[in-house]
């Protein structure tokens, strides 16, 4: 078995210390002693133990020193470690964000999990609240916390009460990137102490844009204040998330430029048909109501909203004395205007970015009994997206004025919407349609008692 070095060293001093007390007998010749080295040596001379006892001791001491050093640099490199991994965790965690809101949320959550706090809110930058959290109302409070119910949430009374304080202290952080204040407020002992608040500007990617916002992180009383090794880490983190941060703004940005460019191919469409105007806005707008209620995903709604938007793009392709025509169209009139999805579709395969709502623009007229075109699909072969923008569009075509006849009131489109469940559309899709065109209060839109 392996000794420890520690007792290595005391059996070695043992067994020198032994030795040593019992010397060799002097050596007898022709009756003459010869004196031992230890005979011979002076009077002031040091033992030979003693030394060696020493030698011993200022090695145990130089090994203690090594291990200490050896502990202290393991701890180092752990906490690197961890740090490290706390950075993997952030950066895994936000990357599964798709909007500011959620990013937030997730980094507070984060550098919670990290330094500990009691709890903790985010102060959006005044300049750019509007576009991070997309309010209808840009003087609206700009205040994020981890709480369901916000506004009789513990962080939102705190920063209520002291807004005037926070904000200025806010200012003043990003200068620095990270402070730490004594928070001695009388009024609100719960959180008065030292170090308990720690504040962390979100700085934007881009140096000539406004900062993002700023972190407030806080202890109560009770709790052991903020340390700078919490600072550091929580500062890292906050840095790092600050890239996240601004990388989805950067394609928030970009999806705004492309629903621009969009909307530009929409008006000209539809400046071919006076009587089609808004149907495409209308279309997107039932269409992705309909997506949120059987639980589509952000991303599923976003592809839902641009195929909505897209989805009679081909139109431009179509004749306008067709496209216009008052009376009944003839069979080759018609299926000049059948070949619209199929246009709509080579009008935006180029574009890499639309790439997701193809399916959904060459679709949206199949039918679930297969009787539909361009390409006959039935049931469930026909993608969700384009059954969804499907009912839609059958919706606001009925209830819409169109140059062949007048709009249609609610009852009577929900009506034929009930009838044609099944064989030209999804009847699932259709009663929670149905359903939600109640709620809306759209069932009673453009009543005629002349209507028959």
């Amino acid at each position: 078995m392996n000794m420890p070095y520690k007792e290595v060293l005391e059996t070695l001093s043992d067994v020198v210390r032994q030795a040593s007390l019992s010397p060799p007998e002097p050596e007898v010749v022709d009756d003459t002693v010869t004196a031992t080295p230890e005979d011979q040596a002076s009077g002031t001379d040091m033992p030979l133990f003693e030394v060696i006892d020493q030698s011993i001791d200022a090695l145990s001491s130089a090994f203690e020193q090594m291990q200490q050093n050896s502990d202290q640099l393991t701890q180092e490199i752990l906490d690197c470690y961890n740090q490290l991994n706390r950075a993997f965790s952030v950066t895994h965690a936000l990357s599964q964000c798709n909007s500011v809101q959620m990013a937030v949320h997730t980094l507070m959550r984060e550098i919670g999990r990290a330094v500990g706090f009691q709890f903790s809110l985010f102060v959006g930058s005044s300049t750019i609240s509007y576009s991070l959290f997309d309010l209808d109302d840009p003087d609206q409070e700009h205040v994020l916390t981890l709480d369901l119910d916000q506004e009789e949430s513990r962080p939102y009374r705190f920063y209520r009460d002291h807004k005037e304080e926070l904000e200025r202290l806010a200012k003043q952080t990003g200068d620095c990137g990270v402070t730490m204040i004594d928070y001695n407020k009388r009024n609100d002992l719960d959180f008065a102490g030292r170090g308990n608040v720690m504040i962390i500007c979100l700085a934007h990617n881009d140096p000539s844009e406004p900062d993002l916002g700023t972190l407030f992180f806080v202890r109560s009383a009770d709790q052991d204040p903020f340390l700078a090794i919490d600072m550091n880490l929580a500062n890292s983190l906050a840095r790092l998330g600050s890239v996240l941060l601004g990388n989805i703004l950067y394609s928030q940005k970009i999806h705004r430029n492309y629903l621009q460019t969009i909307m530009s191919l929409v008006r000209a469409m539809e400046a071919k048909d006076a009587y089609t105007g808004g149907h495409s806005n209308r279309v997107a707008e039932l269409a992705c109501e309909l997506g949120r209620r059987i639980g589509l995903d952000e991303e599923e709604l976003r592809v839902l909203e641009w195929a909505g938007l897209l989805h009679d793009i081909g139109k431009i392709g179509i004749r306008e004395e067709v496209l216009c025509k008052e009376g009944k169209l003839t069979k080759e009139e018609f299926d000049h205007i059948k070949t619209h999805p199929v246009k709509s579709y080579q009008v935006l395969e180029p574009v890499e970015a639309l790439h997701c709502i193809l399916g959904a623009v060459r679709h949206h007229h199949e039918h679930w009994d297969g009787k539909g075109y361009p390409d006959a699909l039935a049931g469930e072969e026909i993608p969700l997206q384009a059954r969804i923008i499907q009912v839609a569009d059958i919706w606001d075509a009925l209830t819409s004025t169109r140059s062949y006849r007048p709009a249609m009131s609610g009852k009577k489109a929900m009506s034929i919407l009930r009838e044609e469940a099944g064989t030209t559309m999804d009847p699932g899709l259709v009663e929670i349609f149905l359903n939600m065109i109640e709620e809306m209060g759209l069932s009673n839109i453009n009543m005629n008692p002349n209507e028959q």
